[in-house]
């Protein structure tokens, strides 16, 4: 049985590609196995006629992307989670997509991740292989686990805490059954959406106190380990895909980040999104002093083709501070992912757009080591 609706068994890799997603050398992926000690399937274990070249699985490259890890090959970036609300308040520009891609390279490059869908169109949610509205009997007929079924979700997590602080006496649940692990343990986290995350937004009025940072007192208490069965400590990045306009919920993951990740379609209405994304972030800050996240924008369905790009990018040049090097170019590739349950990055690992997002990780890296350097700094300060 699936535990998710992605057909991963068909999805099989060769050693080019496996380096392609890794980032390294083929020579450096053969020392790795060597050194790993991992066993990873030949072709002609089934069928002797075939040349003895390794099969990876989708699980493969992520437990050697763990193994990379835990042999400290990767350059850590902070001791404390790194937190990117993936925000604009306009829909369409590519947030989920960027969301997902961006969370699959960072476990690719060896890092800890963990996801979080905030958007009731739970479209993360389906780019990892689920879908929001199965129920028990519908995953029976598909042939999936259970674990295929969305059974809770971040608005799980936030009522339970709001409700213990308001005095209600309610006693904290673990909720580690909420947390997916689409590719098994050693590849990336998702905190799933349905529509009842919805509901969220409504008990965001019962709360006590500053209502736009529970999420920030709620990752407090889970670092200090008082949020059974969810710890954000255990990771290196945490990922908000947000809604596409104003609410406690993006709020919240405003106040939370230390990196808003902004990717803008190039038209008039997402530089609009824009603007308003950046009051949003100013009314914050004003408010609310210590909440100071770092703006990245990232350009999305790009092309010089399009004579309204050049149009945008004079007008982007007031945030030119906050533009990534990198752009995303328009590809007829992405659609097809939420219909393959599966993020291109793991889909066609060598495929031009799939590069782009590898070049704008690396730059996301360096913003996060900065950005983590200074608030070590001001907590120094202060």
């Amino acid at each position: 049985m699936r535990s998710t609706f992605a057909l991963q068994d068909e999805v099989i890799y060769r050693l080019k590609a496996v380096a392609a997603l890794l980032h390294v050398s083929e020579n450096t992926l053969r020392n790795h196995l060597r050194d790993s000690g991992l066993e990873i399937q030949r072709a002609n274990r089934k069928n002797p006629a075939s040349p003895a070249v390794r099969l990876f699985s989708i699980g493969d490259v992520f437990r050697l992307a763990q193994w990379r890890r835990e042999q400290e090959l990767i350059k850590k970036v902070a001791s404390s989670p790194i937190v990117i609300a993936v925000d604009l308040i306009k829909g369409g520009v590519g947030k989920s997509t960027t969301a997902g891609e961006v969370g699959i390279q960072l476990a690719l490059q060896g890092y800890r991740v963990l996801m979080i869908d905030l958007d009731v169109q739970s479209n993360l949610t389906q780019l990892l292989g689920y879908e929001s509205d199965l129920t028990v009997d519908e995953a029976a007929e598909h042939d999936l686990h259970p674990d295929a079924i969305v059974t809770g979700t971040f608005a799980t997590i936030c009522t339970q805490f709001m409700d213990s602080k308001n005095g209600r006496g309610t006693k904290l649940q673990d909720v580690s059954s909420l947390i997916k692990h689409p590719f098994g343990p050693a590849g990336p986290a998702l905190i799933a959406s349905d529509t009842f995350l919805g509901d969220l937004e409504q008990a965001f009025t019962y709360a006590k106190g500053n209502r736009e940072l529970v999420f920030r007192q709620l990752f407090h208490e889970s670092a200090a380990g008082h949020i059974p069965g969810f710890n954000v400590a255990e990771y290196d990045f945490v990922i908000f895909d947000c809604p596409p306009s104003i609410s406690f919920s993006s709020t919240n993951a405003i106040a939370a980040a230390d990196i808003i990740l902004a990717p803008i379609r190039m038209d008039s209405f997402a530089v609009k999104g824009l603007s308003r994304l950046v009051s949003e972030i100013n009314g914050l800050r004003e408010r609310s002093p210590e909440i100071r996240p770092q703006l990245l924008i990232l350009p999305t369905h790009y092309s010089t083709n399009i004579r309204r790009v050049s149009r945008m990018q004079q007008q982007l040049q007031a945030y030119k501070d906050n533009l990534s090097p990198t752009v995303i170019s328009s590809s007829e590739l992405f659609p097809k992912t939420q219909e393959n349950y599966l993020p291109l990055t793991l889909q066609q690992p060598t495929a031009a757009p799939v590069a782009e997002y590898r070049l704008f990780t690396e730059f996301l890296l360096t913003v996060a080591a900065k950005v983590k350097g200074k608030t070590s700094v001001r907590a120094m300060e202060s």
